[in-house]
């Protein structure tokens, strides 16, 4: 096996990144170098070590989606060929890590261990932060407008869990939220509107597995499923449109567009946010585009092997 770097968020849900990282080590048995370990200090630091460490084969992410998400695009800032990326995981919903098959530290070990690879689409990025242009990438889905994640705080996931914590999170974001005016070009066809929010999605599941945000979406048929909300009541958005998610039938709304596509820009008046794997990074104008097979990613078993969990 090549060389393996760990980055390690230590307060990745109340410490379990720590407690991921201890049981792993355990299960490992061989002796890990302490300078193949590295522990995050701030927001970003999992992305800047994911950049600068060219010289490894596998950087693997002990932690919860965020630090997936961080190693995951500073990995893409590399030159080809890249690192591949592992995951131990070690958060509340780790929706990535279940994606690529790993759905335990065991899980982790065996991928490890066995270095199936599997080839993932991402979704890329484009906008503006401070006047600098930011370039960035996403593995479940990339949003602008309507986010409560802005609204979630540590206190709700250990209370309510992960769902509990989206839900009660919605609720409070419905309340004042106000639907900007959007300009949305997806491939050839243009949609401008008071839009509540557009998703481009490139994996079925989001929350912990708890929402089915983007029905039939594969991480890797080169294709993201894009919907389109257009402004609703509160009480249409409370009573009919987010009680569906769970189950995906939010695009059976007769308001609701759904559908293919590979490229999505969107501006908005007011500036909309920008939630990319449940992270806010920015606001709009931004445009999302699929990269087939851009990442490769240490799985437990062959691609037509990995165990899907039961969400019916």
């Amino acid at each position: 096996m090549g060389r393996v770097l760990y980055i390690i968020n230590p307060t990745s849900y109340g410490g379990s990144g720590c407690e991921a990282w201890e049981t792993f080590q355990t299960l490992w048995l061989e002796e890990i170098d302490s300078k193949d370990v590295v522990m995050t200090e701030r927001p970003g630091h999992a992305r800047e070590v994911a950049a600068s460490r060219s010289d490894y084969e596998i950087i693997t992410a002990v932690g919860g989606d965020g630090t997936v998400s961080e190693v995951i695009s500073g990995v893409m800032e590399q030159q080809a060929p890249r690192p591949k990326v592992a995951i131990i995981p070690g958060g509340t919903g780790n929706d990535i890590a279940q994606n690529a098959g790993i759905f335990s530290v065991t899980d982790s070990v065996k991928s490890l261990h066995a270095q199936f690879v599997r080839k993932f689409d991402l979704v890329q990025i484009d906008y503006q932060k401070d006047g600098e242009p930011i370039h960035g990438h996403g593995f479940l889905f990339a949003l602008a407008g309507f986010s409560a994640n802005s609204r979630i705080r540590p206190w709700m996931k250990r209370l309510l869990g992960a769902t509990g914590a989206y839900y009660l999170a919605t609720f409070l974001q419905v309340l004042t939220y106000r639907a900007p005016l959007m300009t949305i070009r997806v491939d050839d066809e243009e949609f401008v509107d008071h839009t509540y929010m557009v998703i481009a999605g490139n994996a079925e599941w989001a929350g912990g597995g708890s929402m089915r945000m983007s029905p039939g979406a594969l991480i890797d048929d080169g294709q993201l499923r894009v919907t389109i909300v257009p402004s609703m009541s509160k009480l249409n958005i409370i009573t009919r449109l987010f009680p569906c998610i769970a189950t995906g039938t939010h695009i059976d709304h007769p308001d609701v567009s759904y559908f293919a596509g590979k490229k999505i820009e969107v501006s908005s008046d007011p500036p909309a946010i920008l939630d990319v794997d449940g992270d806010v990074i920015g606001t709009t104008p931004a445009t999302f585009t699929i990269c087939p097979g851009a990442l490769q990613m240490v799985s437990v078993e062959s691609p037509d092997k990995i165990a899907k969990p039961d969400k019916e």
